[in-house]
């Protein structure tokens, strides 16, 4: 994507002309149900596990919401639905969920937009592990092997974020949040920065973790995400070429450089509860103790969002290590993941990935 500067801080125009821009179809479905009541509420489901065409009489919001759900833009491939994101399966689940969590997510905390709009719609600290949880279900649910197919888990998930991301956006405007400073709340700048998050922050953090996929695999994965991107409600220009790791990290260069406040306090303290609720989630899996594993998490936070050269980051004391270990580290994996064995392994923890969603889908129902 060409830069264009404007001339005023070097933004690209791109970068500018995205953060006044939302989601005007999941904003306007949103207030259509805001009066629609229950009928409103049977119809968004109903038309999302069986299409707008399972609608007698659907509202005119809804309508045009999930008749762009229903119609992905060209550039996308239907066939990578089904075993596109098999590649994703032959990783451990502990390693995704340290990625997700000390690189995504804190990623996203990390912009002073993002967090601003979290600021503006309430209490943020009560909400951390909840935040984790339903990051994890999401994530999970979508990557699942044909689940971004319309009515299916993925696909009603990744609707459901983008509705929650209008819901935020309503909701930052009337809590105090100032669209002078950040742009539209949850914009369209902001949106891409999360799915890069996802995408390329986590890729690139469960490689220092000695995880790797080859360039093929981490192309399907891209264009897999290309397809959550459509349902996100992100604009298709903004990802089309986003195919691998090289254009996903000059599109985070470009973003960049839209002058922002420095990283809010409240991202330190989100930072603060994902760590420990994740140190949890790792007692549970590995079997590794909290007093273990919550330094160990903090160091691989500065790790993966700072550079380890530096002489007065503290990931300087974690690199040389990970650095030594990533070759056993990095041997294991492909002796677990070799061809003979791949199958095997992707059926694994595909069966362990659902156990985990269904987990977390009973956990969500008990609230």
């Amino acid at each position: 994507m060409p830069e264009n500067h404007d001339g005023v801080g070097r933004v690209p125009h791109w970068v500018r002309r995205a953060a006044a821009v939302a989601d005007h179809l999941a904003d306007e479905l949103v207030e259509e149900m805001r009066t629609g009541g229950t009928q409103a509420r049977h119809d968004l489901h109903r038309g999302l596990a069986r299409g707008v065409r399972a609608l007698s009489r659907p509202a005119p919001a809804l309508a045009a919401f999930l008749h762009d759900l229903e119609h992905p833009p060209a550039h996308l491939d239907p066939d990578i639905l089904d075993r596109g994101s098999d590649a994703w399966f032959t990783h451990p689940g502990w390693v995704h969920a340290i990625a997700l969590s000390a690189g995504s997510l804190v990623e996203v905390y990390r912009c002073p937009s993002i967090a601003a709009a979290l600021a503006a719609t309430g209490p943020l600290l009560n909400t951390a592990g909840t935040r984790l949880d339903a990051t994890g279900q999401w994530v999970n649910s979508a990557l699942l092997p044909g689940a971004l197919r319309p009515g299916r888990e993925g696909y009603v998930a990744t609707a459901h974020v983008r509705l929650v991301h209008a819901r935020a956006r309503t909701a930052a405007l009337n809590g105090g949040y100032d669209p002078a400073v950040h742009g539209l709340p949850v914009n369209q700048a902001d949106l891409l920065r999360t799915w890069l998050a996802f995408t390329h922050t986590s890729f690139r953090a469960e490689a220092m973790l000695g995880y790797t996929w080859s360039e093929a695999e981490l192309g399907g994965l891209y264009r897999y995400w290309q397809h959550i991107a459509h349902l996100l409600g992100i604009e298709p220009h903004l990802v089309a070429h986003l195919s691998g790791p090289a254009a996903a990290a000059e599109a985070g260069r470009q973003l960049a450089a839209q002058r922002q406040d420095p990283v809010a306090v409240e991202a330190d303290a989100l930072t603060r509860h994902t760590i420990e609720a994740v140190a949890g989630t790792l007692q549970a899996q590995l079997g590794l103790s909290a007093t273990v594993g919550r330094p160990l998490l903090r160091a691989l936070v500065t790790l993966f969002h700072t550079d380890a050269r530096d002489r007065r980051s503290p990931a300087r004391l974690l690199h040389p290590a990970l650095t030594a270990l990533r070759p056993a580290v990095g041997l294991g994996y492909r002796w677990q993941s070799r061809p003979a064995r791949r199958a095997a392994l992707i059926a694994q923890n595909l069966d362990l990935t659902r156990a985990y969603v269904h987990s977390l889908d009973g956990r969500h129902r008990a609230r």
